[in-house]
């Protein structure tokens, strides 16, 4: 039994609350147990220079000072700056880039994720609430007649898993205090129906055998089917029945 009580491959309770910030394109509200995070998505007023075709999506990432205990910095820092490159990536894998082009020309969208509460697995939830306030923009834009159609590919999400304890066990969803003292941990981003976008795993206090890691990725596809489903459930209500992907 885990300190809040889940079994190994529960996920911590997770919600996600669509238009949490009504001055945003696109927002939400995403909670994975005691971790909250607000992921909000505009209109950037042009794309990259060196973007030759299609449009852009790109992210950036920041903890409130507050989030954490003792106080963190307002400067996210280089962990900061990764985790909102791996957020960038991907945001990119779930849109067909080339089809965010709109009558004005191809089209920039930025993806902010403020982490209000921080107890594991931020970057994680990051995704998985960016996702679907990515999609909520998209139908914004294609009702202003600024996107001609969805260029969404399928939903993308991420979860965490670790091999934790003695003897090691594989975990879903780390909490902070299991992620601290995990063996391994591994944060796993997949696109429903595509294949995994990313996997990045660490030995954290010690070395992992192969079937070790086939079989946290095993328990990450588990949390992953849960994760797409929760996101499916808030866009076929926001959006009507067309809003799942």
């Amino acid at each position: 039994m885990r300190h809040d009580g889940r079994a190994p491959h529960d996920l911590r309770p997770c919600s996600i609350v669509p238009g949490f910030i009504g001055q945003a394109l696109g927002s939400t509200l995403v909670t994975s147990g005691r971790t909250r995070v607000i992921c909000t998505v505009n209109l950037e007023e042009r794309t990259p220079p060196w973007l030759v075709r299609g449009g852009w999506v790109t992210a950036q990432y920041a903890m409130l000072p507050g989030a954490t205990a003792p106080r963190g910095s307002r400067d996210p820092g280089a962990r900061g700056k990764e985790i909102q490159r791996l957020i960038g990536r991907a945001l990119r894998a779930c849109v067909n880039l080339e089809g965010l082009v709109g009558p004005g020309g191809p089209l920039s969208l930025m993806c902010d994720c403020d982490v209000i509460e921080a107890d594991g697995g931020t970057r994680t939830a990051s995704i998985t609430g960016a996702y679907v306030a990515l999609r909520l923009a998209i139908a914004r834009l294609v009702d202003q007649k600024k996107l001609a159609a969805d260029p969404t590919i399928a939903a993308v999400a991420a979860t965490s898993v670790g091999l934790c304890g003695e003897p090691a066990e594989a975990l879903l969803d780390l909490a902070y205090v299991e992620d601290a003292a995990a063996i391994v941990d591994l944060n796993v981003v997949a696109l429903q129906g595509h294949g995994l976008v990313e996997v990045q795993g660490t030995g954290e206090h010690g070395v992992f055998s192969r079937r070790q890691l086939d079989t946290l990725l095993d328990v990450a596809e588990g949390g992953l089917a849960q994760l797409f489903a929760i996101q499916a459930a808030v866009l076929a209500e926001a959006l009507g029945d067309g809003g799942a992907r």
